[in-house]
């Protein structure tokens, strides 16, 4: 696995390796998201269920001012923290903060970190839509996620959404590679 744009561009990457609780989003669709985002310069950036970090990573090699990894496991957490380091080596200026805890809930103050432009999560896929259903309905992370564009990568097995109500609004469905990614936005008055 490695970042494929941007300055840290080529780094291969320390991971976990693919398992039921840590399954990277493929280079492919990393590639086809995040080009089709453009731009990232100046923007925050949060990967919820950050696993091997790749997403934020990847944010942070094409321009991203902030990155937030969230993340539970420890062992995944220093993973993280030394692929920051190393692409902070590369001459990567992001921010880069790993937030640990499950999620939901969210134990650390989400009022305390800088609003994101973009949030992304994608869960292990067999708790995938119970997640979802989860963080959409958290208010914390509602106020947190405000106006964000958020992403979040759908299963590629069955599965049954339900729609959350409002304050969400779905944007679209988006075929990135070989992902696929409701995108939508918390639009609270």
């Amino acid at each position: 696995m490695e970042i494929v744009a941007g300055t840290a561009r080529g780094l291969i990457l320390s991971s976990p390796g693919e398992n039921d609780e840590v399954r990277p989003t493929s280079v492919r669709a990393r590639r086809a998201f995040f080009d089709s985002l453009g731009d990232l310069s100046g923007l925050v950036f949060a990967d919820l269920f950050a696993g091997s970090g790749a997403m934020g990573l990847e944010a942070a090699s094409r321009g991203a001012e902030k990155v937030y990894f969230f993340e539970q496991s420890p062992q995944v957490i220093r993973m993280i923290e030394k692929n920051c380091n190393r692409v902070a080596r590369t001459g990567v200026t992001a921010e880069m903060r790993v937030i640990p805890g499950a999620i939901p809930p969210f134990r650390t103050d989400l009022a305390r970190l800088t609003k994101p432009d973009i949030v992304f999560a994608d869960p292990p896929y067999a708790a995938s839509m119970e997640f979802f259903k989860n963080v959409t309905a958290d208010p914390r992370f509602r106020i947190w996620a405000q106006n964000a564009t958020f992403f979040w990568e759908l299963p590629d097995r069955d599965y049954t959404l339900e729609i959350p109500a409002a304050p969400w609004k779905i944007l679209s469905v988006k075929t990135c590679g070989p992902g696929r990614f409701l995108v939508m936005k918390c639009v609270e008055s």
